[in-house]
């Protein structure tokens, strides 16, 4: 069981807190920042990764974002500047226009027409779902942090909401829909095969066999999202998800108090 959680915690580690640390190195030192400073940097960001959740990852994937919006205009410098050319910026110039991440992109209206949608699908495959595990009587576990959220003193389930229903969405959307699909899957495998890999990857990364068909739906849905939409509608649709589940936790919690 430890080494079980012991593998587990260094996977979340390398897929969901080692990349924006090293994408803002990347970004960094085209800026000439320190070789020191930047180790250091690292260093507090990986051992404070550790005791804060997705509070730090969070943290740098804004910074990394706003390092996509800053990269045409380093971008433009390569045209003069032979050192700066074939760099990170040069490469992601084009990114922060062609997957949406402005948020002056984004239509709340249109946003909540298609997470609507997404949540109709995803009560179809819960209610099916249901159905197996109770027709094969499966015993099923619930997901770990839903588990962690559901024992956890109202006082410390308050403070974790925002990083269960904002950091993890915008953060997980980064990494699984942005890098990892758009980046690393679609241009080496094409763009169905890369929605399958990266979401399979997304759904085993949370470790539950009952949401595992849900997470799947959700990763290939936002991989859609990003791919025509943006990247803000990705994370509109995982924070919906999320919002949902926590709030059903915490009308629950609510309810035990006031009994």
């Amino acid at each position: 069981m430890v080494k079980y959680d012991l593998i587990k915690d260094l996977l979340v580690f390398l897929f969901v807190y080692v990349p924006p640390i090293v994408i803002f190195i990347r970004f960094s030192r085209e800026r000439n920042i320190s070789k020191i400073l930047l180790t250091i940097i690292a260093l507090v960001y990986l051992i404070a990764s550790l005791f804060t959740n997705n509070i730090f990852p969070f943290i740098f994937t804004v910074i990394n974002i706003r390092y996509l919006k800053k990269a045409n205009r380093v971008y433009s410098l390569c045209l003069s500047n032979e050192n700066l050319k074939h760099t990170l910026s040069e490469r992601l110039s084009d990114d922060f226009k062609r997957f949406g991440f402005s948020l002056k992109e984004f239509n709340l209206i249109s946003a909540i027409k298609l997470t609507a949608f997404s949540y109709v699908v995803i009560i179809i495959i819960a209610n099916i779902e249901t159905m197996i595990v109770s027709i094969f009587n499966v015993q099923v576990k619930e997901q770990e942090v839903v588990t962690w959220m559901s024992n956890m003193p109202l006082n410390r389930f308050l403070i974790i909401i925002p990083i269960v229903i904002i950091f993890a969405p915008i953060l997980e959307e980064f990494i699984f829909r942005w890098l990892i699909f758009e980046k690393i899957f679609t241009p080496r495998i094409g763009i169905y095969l890369a929605a399958l890999l990266s979401s399979t990857i997304f759904g085993f990364i949370h470790f539950n066999l009952r949401a595992f068909p849900l997470l799947i739906w959700i990763g290939m849905y936002n991989c859609y999202l990003i791919e025509k939409k943006g990247y803000w509608y990705s994370v509109f649709n995982h924070f919906t998800f999320n919002f949902i589940t926590t709030m059903v936790l915490l009308i629950t919690k609510l309810s035990k108090v006031n009994m």
